[in-house]
């Protein structure tokens, strides 16, 4: 018997480049992977960095004369609490690495624990950058140039919803009234002063149209007017999903965060709070 030797099959031009182009599609795909790891590391280590320099003011005074017992619990029942101000008493240390930041925003529970930069000569420039003003995808957090710290009434924050959870994914768990019970208060400290905000609306909405007749959340970071903020509150409670029991008047200060939420093209996320400390 005569062994029965198949030819090996030869691959058409046509073949070969769809192969070579796959390649390439792959090789980039994991080249893109390796760099976005590397870079989200390093703004890790930067954010913990930061993180630690903020709360390094936060520590209680060390004594050489021991504390009676009744106020060593005190100290430790405070400690959370004075962790979320302590980047208001460092200030100076963390604007010194970094000029642009202007605020710290905390959310007990979630990642949310980021400085809130703004940069009004260019209003997006932290989209998508880091401490070090380097390239990266997640960005930093980020006050609308209309909000003045001194005299808006509406401090309005921007953040990505990022799928490893980072930046402002954790906004997404507002969606659940039950999480917003857990999670009522945002933290949002300025060199001017702490401030703790309870949250009083969680909605959706998107990006509209420029001739778009609609509620445009975002054109409201400089809220100075009664007129102003009464129809924005009025615009918020009715187009929110759960009702939280709570509402602000004029004269209290309000804080909204915004980040992307894909239930409709350009859709957003969007969590109003009051300043109540």
């Amino acid at each position: 018997m005569y062994r029965s030797h198949g030819k090996k099959k030869k691959f058409s031009f046509k073949e070969k480049l769809l192969l070579l182009f796959f390649f390439i599609i792959f090789a980039a795909s994991v080249t893109w992977l390796i760099v976005y790891r590397v870079n989200a590391a390093e703004n890790e280590a930067q954010m913990a960095a930061l993180r630690a320099s903020a709360l390094s003011s936060s520590q209680v005074p060390s004594s050489s004369t021991p504390l009676p017992s009744s106020q060593v619990k005190s100290a430790a029942a405070s400690s959370a609490s004075s962790a979320v101000s302590s980047a208001v008493r460092a200030f100076p240390q963390l604007q010194a690495k970094n000029s642009d930041i202007k605020a710290w925003i905390q959310i007990e529970g979630t990642a949310v624990n980021y400085p809130v930069m703004q940069t009004p000569k260019e209003p997006e420039y932290y989209l998508h950058r880091n401490l070090a003003k380097q390239a990266e995808s997640r960005g930093l957090p980020f006050l609308d140039v209309k909000s003045d710290l001194k005299k808006s009434k509406n401090y309005l924050v921007y953040g990505h919803n990022m799928r490893d959870g980072t930046a402002f994914a954790g906004l997404l768990g507002y969606l659940d009234k039950s999480f917003c019970k857990k999670h009522p208060i945002i933290h949002f400290d300025t060199q001017n002063g702490t401030g703790d905000y309870q949250v009083i609306a969680e909605f959706r909405s998107k990006i509209y149209r420029t001739d778009s007749k609609a509620f445009k959340y975002y054109q409201y970071a400089d809220i100075e007017t009664k007129n102003h903020f009464d129809t924005y509150i009025k615009n918020v409670k009715k187009r929110a999903d759960y009702d939280t029991g709570l509402t602000a008047s004029y004269g209290e200060q309000l804080l909204t965060l915004s980040t992307c939420y894909q239930f409709v093209k350009n859709g957003r996320l969007v969590i109003v709070a009051k300043k109540v400390k």
